[in-house]
């Protein structure tokens, strides 16, 4: 199978730090809360990570339960993320940005041998494109383009 490459434009929408981001014709609103100068409209960028690996996770155990005989009848992944804003806000140069760590935990409802769902549960920790993206990936600033006003 060919790579594909994912493409995702992020408008700034000119009120507070609110933008718009435009994924394969999909809108997503990305906000921050009012401390932090937003409109509370939408989940911050970091927030959209823990959603994006939880996600990610269900598509996963979805696609693969059959091949590990594990029937799904309900399924739920609860996340959480440790992040010191004085890392990004500056305040602390000591601190990581970023989050410090990223946990979740997997809720399959299945009458399924639990052998069978710990299988699974292991094959999709092993193949989720985000966690690997998360783990491993840099982040590369292709081209940065600066407007001047006349």
């Amino acid at each position: 199978m060919a790579n594909t490459t994912f493409i995702s434009e992020v408008k700034w929408s000119g009120e507070g730090v609110l933008s718009v981001a435009n994924v394969n014709g999909k809108e997503v609103i990305i906000d921050e809360p009012k401390e932090l100068g937003g409109t509370d409209k939408g989940a911050n960028p970091v927030e959209y990570v823990l959603s994006a690996l939880g996600g990610c996770i269900n598509v996963l155990v979805v696609t693969f339960a059959q091949k590990f005989e594990v029937e799904v009848n309900g399924l739920d992944v609860q996340l959480e993320g440790d992040l010191d804003p004085d890392g990004f806000l500056g305040i602390n140069p000591d601190v990581r940005p970023g989050y410090q760590e990223v946990r979740y935990k997997v809720n399959i409802d299945s009458p399924s041998p639990k052998e069978n769902i710990e299988q699974l549960l292991s094959h999709v920790d092993a193949i989720c494109p985000v966690k690997d993206t998360l783990a491993g990936t840099s982040v590369v600033n292709v081209t940065n383009q600066a407007a001047s006003g006349v």
